[in-house]
């Protein structure tokens, strides 16, 4: 175990009578030893007293042990007052020690027991950590918002063509926003454009057709379909600013519902006209209608043996695995793997090598989403547990509804009194200044009420539901109990209630994304997790 020694004398008077600090830092050095710890640091307090916040070295130590890339595992001393004098200071300083995972060990003295203060100032400490946490995040959310809604940049990596650049507002305050880059990353974005609409040419060719040239990414890779298309979806090349797209506090990312964006127009120079990016748009639609490149909806090839093709992604680069057979005149026949698209159609410079035993990964996906359907249509959960998914997803946006219901209601409740105190003679001069703006505060809370309560709706199922979703659910059980499988309905009955499948390679994590749904309203979500068995290919 990796230490710390922490050595005090509280003055130069006491010092005389207190142990010195080479005969502290010895027997500190002595008992390590013994014990096999490795002192990586030592802090010595020369005649300081025991007040925590006289003592520099103290807090260095602390400051240091608080990190979570700490060097050191404990903080030993000769005595425990050596530590601190204080018992308020020594029990929040050791509760905060123990949170970081720190422990405090002394040479003479046993290792104190937690007492129930201890217990309870570091359930303390853990709550006002949370409750500073969250608060601190919801004051940078709306900070960010203010900075999106005025068009500077809230951190990341601008798109291909633009650089960040940091402007002055006031003596110390600065902001980023975008700028336009080098002339020539212009002209390839303006060139790309110009390909998808006007030369009908297609993501891939396009990508072929750049690393052909030898033109680099912003990265200083190679180009791709998926690059290509993220820039003809790229609201940015019109001067819009787009921001709060996504959720992260779900595990992985969340596309949130468009009213919930930021929208800013004009917030940097637009590389491209609106004309052409909508005729871009248009382009991408027609294909995909018409049967489309790589944003095709996939489907399974008839009779294809791989059932599990089209929702089960590569965790590297989130595209589709493919099924794939090795020779079938190897001395014991051939196997199947599920491999990367990506890597089966660039190699390894896209994306790295890995294939998942078609047989074993099947079995496993088939016997927890049979376990977990089975479960649901138990004693009929399925509609108890819809509405408590639905209720738990809508929870915040209730909360804040009720809230701004009570905000209303008192500004009513106050615009009238103080009318009716104008009317009286009983109210103030500037009585009419303030109702004015009460009123326009009103205005606002009642269009994000409306606008709070068209996001939340009520679950209304028809009576067809249920019973359309057990149907479901029993032609998917029987057919995963078949022996031999028919890959092709099952893929079909699969897809209805998986949304995707991801191995993750570092911890051989299964994840299986179930949901229920009806039409295309999702009614329930489920991660369903378990570990990989077997090798890979």
């Amino acid at each position: 175990m990796k230490v710390v020694a922490y050595v005090r004398v509280s003055s130069e008077r006491q010092a005389e009578k207190e142990l010195s600090i080479p005969a502290q830092l010895k027997a500190i050095q002595q008992y390590c030893q013994e014990k096999g710890w490795i002192i990586v640091g030592e802090y010595l307090e020369k005649a300081k007293s025991a007040k925590t916040d006289n003592r520099p070295e103290f807090q260095k130590m602390i400051a240091l042990a608080k990190r979570p890339n700490r060097p050191f595992d404990a903080i030993v001393v000769h005595k425990f007052d050596r530590f601190s004098r204080k018992r308020d200071d020594h029990v929040i300083y050791k509760a905060l020690l123990n949170k970081c995972g720190v422990k405090v060990i002394s040479v003479t003295e046993q290792t104190e027991a937690e007492t129930p203060q201890e217990l309870l100032l570091e359930g303390m400490l853990e709550v006002i950590s949370e409750f500073y946490n969250a608060n601190l995040a919801t004051e940078v959310k709306k900070g960010m918002t203010q900075n999106a809604k005025q068009g500077y940049n809230n951190g990341g990596t601008p798109p291909y063509g633009y650089r960040t650049e940091h402007v002055a507002l006031g003596a110390s305050k600065t902001k980023a926003v975008w700028v336009l880059g080098p002339r020539e990353e212009i002209d390839i974005i303006r060139w790309i454009f110009h390909q998808y609409a006007y030369e009908g040419v297609g993501y891939k060719k396009i990508a072929n057709m750049l690393n052909e040239k030898g033109v680099p990414t912003q990265k200083g890779g190679k180009w791709s379909a998926s690059t290509i298309r993220a820039i003809i979806f790229n609201e940015s090349y019109i001067g819009r600013k787009v921001w709060n797209k996504q959720d992260y506090q779900t595990k992985g990312k969340k596309w949130k519902d468009r009213s919930e964006w930021i929208v800013t127009e004009n917030a940097h120079p637009a590389i491209i006209t609106e004309e052409l990016f909508n005729l871009c748009q248009k382009r991408a639609k027609e294909r995909n209608n018409g049967g489309g490149e790589t944003h095709k909806p996939f489907q399974t090839k008839p009779n294809s043996p791989f059932w599990l093709r089209g929702i089960f992604y590569c965790d590297q680069c989130n595209s589709r695995m493919v099924g794939h057979s090795t020779s079938t005149t190897r001395k014991y026949g051939g196997q199947k793997y599920y491999i990367c698209g990506v890597y089966m159609r660039k190699g390894k410079d896209f994306c790295p090598y890995v294939g998942w035993r078609k047989e074993q990964i099947e079995k496993i996906v088939a016997n927890k989403l049979r376990s977990a359907l089975l479960r649901l249509t138990f004693d009929d959960q399925i509609e108890e547990e819809i509405q408590r998914y639905h209720r738990e997803t809508n929870k915040h946006i209730a909360a804040s509804i009720t809230g701004l219901e009570m905000e209303i209601g008192f500004l009513k409740k106050r615009i009238e009194q103080m009318r009716q105190e104008i009317q009286t003679g009983g109210g103030k001069v500037y009585y009419a200044d303030v109702i004015t703006e009460m009123q326009a505060e009103l205005k606002e809370k009642e269009a994000e009420y409306a606008h709070k309560k068209n996001l939340y709706q009520e679950l209304i199922l028809p009576e067809t539901a249920i019973d359309s979703i057990k149907h479901d659910i029993r032609n998917l059980i029987n057919l995963l109990n078949e022996e031999v499988p028919n890959p092709q309905p099952l893929n079909e009955y699969v897809g209805k209630f998986i949304s995707s499948v991801i191995i993750q390679r570092e911890t051989k994590m299964v994840q299986i994304a179930m949901h229920l749904k009806y039409g295309e309203q999702v009614l329930y979500q489920k991660m369903i997790v378990a570990e990989w068995e077997g090798s890979t290919a």
